[in-house]
């Protein structure tokens, strides 16, 4: 279990690191994209839309 740990901590350093160092870059060097930006999902679903899928979801399960 420490391993895991010590592993998910290593790959929380790495992405702040790298979004450190790519906004030092956009402000400095004229970079036009973050790093963070990257890894953005597109959410094109309106909020009514998602919870529209929740409550359908909830439905399957028995839940509603």
């Amino acid at each position: 279990m420490r391993y895991v740990m010590a592993r998910k901590e290593k790959e929380y350093r790495d992405t702040a690191y790298r979004i450190y160092v790519t906004d030092a870059l956009k402000v400095l060097g004229g970079l036009n994209i973050r790093y963070a930006d990257l890894f953005k999902p597109e959410e094109t679903r309106t909020a009514s839309d998602i919870k529209i899928s929740i409550k359908s979801k909830l439905k399957k399960m028995g839940g509603e």
